[in-house]
Parts: structure tokens; sequence; C-alpha cells
């Protein structure tokens, strides 16, 4: 009878601990590998790169870059963009310089031509597929997703503008387990059409000034200066409006080194192997005694005009480096004072020195 009640006895504590494991089994598979964790997919906005820009009549190009703003924990992206196809088309399509690892090899890419219009603008679409092999590689951080090579339309005229947008109904980003982040929002950009070149570029100044703005000052005019293979200026000779910069000298062949100038900023200096290459030109704030050097001497000066006007003085027209946004679309235009936005640039930029290589901190582009 023992015996008996032993059995049962036995039984019953199998059965419990079968039914323990059945109930755990199930939870620990949803359990992520020992490599993977827990992933909250986030963003702060997608931006393009420039927003505002130019193309060169007659089958001209131009590069401009979607990045993202704060990424964090990005495994996958579909990215639809829409565009007018009878002023530009996309020639190349390429990954941006923030997502890691080699296309093919880590990640899968593909580009799907020939969409509709889409809500965000535009009379045509395409879209992109981005998705890491590996969960455990992600995308984080601020940069380019991805770089688009714009080709002007044959029949486009001088003048004609483009919309360019990224469409938030039909874009989305995800986890590595496929759950969705936040709404992408629509983002858009123009793309005008000027008169033809062999390549074209945009320089941009941090703090939001205008590079094509000349300011009268004493005993200089403050302006930015180009020097293109050491020796060509822009076409017309100065930087134009939004800080467009076009060269249209058939006799130059590439590479084109361009080297950048202006009082209050420290020199920048790119080379372009292949004019499609060329895009933006970045300076960094700060030098204002223009040796090419952010250091205690700069600090010294800035705080010898702060919270002064800037006045007829080179000193002061050079130290305001920000002001407020002067339109939709449109690049800050500078505030005449010189205040403590001003004096952040210069303290963050402390150290740095140019020439630099034009690329803007995190891969973003302020205009």
């Amino acid at each position: 009878m023992k015996q008996k009640n032993l059995r049962k006895t036995t039984w019953l504590i199998l059965l419990v601990l079968l039914l323990a494991l059945v109930t755990v089994l199930p939870a620990a598979a949803q359990e992520p590998d020992g490599d993977v964790s827990v992933q909250v997919v986030d963003f702060a906005a997608f931006l393009w790169n420039p927003a505002v820009t130019s193309v060169s009549r007659g089958d001209g190009t131009v590069v401009q870059k979607l990045d993202v703003q704060g990424a964090s924990e990005i495994s996958g992206m579909t990215l639809a963009i829409g565009y007018n196809a009878s002023v530009v088309s996309p020639q190349d399509v390429r990954p941006g310089d923030l997502l890691p690892g080699t296309r093919g090899v880590d990640y899968f890419f593909t580009v799907q031509t020939g969409g509709p219009a889409l809500a965000c603008g535009g009379d045509a679409s395409f879209s992109v597929n981005l998705v890491y092999f590996n969960p455990t590689v992600t995308i984080n951080g601020s940069g380019s997703v991805l770089d688009i090579v714009w080709r002007s339309d044959p029949d486009a005229a001088i003048g004609d503008v483009a919309t360019v947008c990224l469409d938030g109904a039909t874009s989305l980003v995800t986890d590595n387990g496929g759950f969705p982040g936040p709404a992408v929002v629509n983002t858009a950009a123009i793309i005008t059409v000027i008169a033809p070149s062999i390549f074209t570029f945009q320089i941009g100044l941090e703090g939001g000034k205008d590079a094509g703005l000349i300011v009268g000052a004493v005993p200089e005019f403050i302006f930015t200066d180009v020097k293109i293979n050491g020796i060509y200026p822009c076409d017309g000779g100065s930087v134009g409006p939004a800080g467009i910069c076009p060269f249209n000298n058939s006799s130059v062949p590439p590479p084109y080194t361009v080297d950048v100038s202006r009082r209050g900023y420290l020199d920048a200096s790119a080379s372009f192997a292949d004019p499609h290459d060329s895009s933006s030109i970045f300076l960094l704030a700060g030098d204002l005694n223009n040796d090419n050097v952010v250091n205690i001497l700069d600090i010294v000066l800035m705080a010898s005009v702060l919270n002064q006007p800037a006045g007829a003085s080179t000193l002061s027209q050079a130290a305001d480096f920000t002001g407020p946004p002067a339109g939709v679309g449109l690049p800050p235009a500078p505030d005449n004072l010189i205040n403590i936005l001003d004096l952040v640039l210069v303290a963050k930029n402390f150290g740095a020195s140019g020439p630099t290589n034009g690329v803007p901190p995190g891969g973003t582009f302020p205009f």
C-alpha cells in the first residue's frame, strides 16, 4: 500500500514538473538570443542635406543626402521618395556613410524605381528597402542613410524647380523583431535647374549664415573665397545665393580640389575625383583672428564684442555666426547681435584647426 502511494506521489511530482516545463519553454523560446539585446528603436527626424540646392541644365547632376538624426537601434527601413520626373530623376541611389558594414554582406539594400506619385509631392517615386542580416548590428547616431545622384531632365529649363520628398505615409523604420518605430514625417527639399556647368557644390556656414552673403566691414569686405585647383573661382567670381558655387571651365579636367575660406571660420579643402561626387563643403565657426585655429585668442576676441550689435568693424561682423530662420527652406539670416549663441560655437570648436575636410559634424548640413 505504501509502495502504491509512493508511485502515485512520484507521478504527481513528475506531472507538476512537466506542466511547469511546458509553461516555461514557450516563454524561453521568446527570449532573445544572448547576443541580442532588447531594442528601443527611435529617431528624431529625417532631413535633406542640403534642403535647397541646384542642378545644371542639360543632363547635369547633383548629390543630395537623406540624413537621419538621433537614430537608435534601427535594423531596417523602407524609404519612399517622391520627385518631379520632368525636372530631375535619380541616376544613382547608394548607401550613406552612417550605415555600418558592407552592402550585400552585412545588409540587404534594394532600390525599386518607377513608382507612382506620392502624397508628399512629385509625380513619380522610388523606394529603398534596407535590412540587416545580423540582428545585433543596428543603425545609431546622426548622418546620411542615402546618397542620391539626381540628374536633370534634358528638356528641363533654367529656373524649373523640382520637389523631392520623403513620404511619411509609405516609409517605415523597424527594430530587429520586425516591430515598427516612430512614424516617419514628410520631409521635402527643392532642386532648381540653373545654367549648365561641369559641377556644382554648395557651401554651408556653421551657425546657418548664407555663404553667399557679402558683408561690408572695416577695413575689408567679408565674403566666401573659393579656389578650384588653386586658381579658379566659382562662375561669376563669387558664391551665389544659398551658398551655391557652379564651375563651368571645360578646359580644367577632374579631379578638382576646392579650397574655401571666410573670415570667422576655419578653412576647408575637399577633393572630387568625379564631378558627380560633388555635393557640399562645410565651414566650422570660431576663427576670429584668421590664423586657421580656434584657441584662447579667439575666445578673448569674442568676449570683447559679446552682447554688442554687429557694427562696421571686421571683428564684430565676423563674430555674428547665428540668426533666426529667414523663411521656410531658406537659411538663417545673421541677427546683427553677438551673443551667447555665437560664443557657444567658438567654445564648441576650441582646439580645432584648418583646413578641415569640409564634412559637417555628425554628417548633417544645417543650412
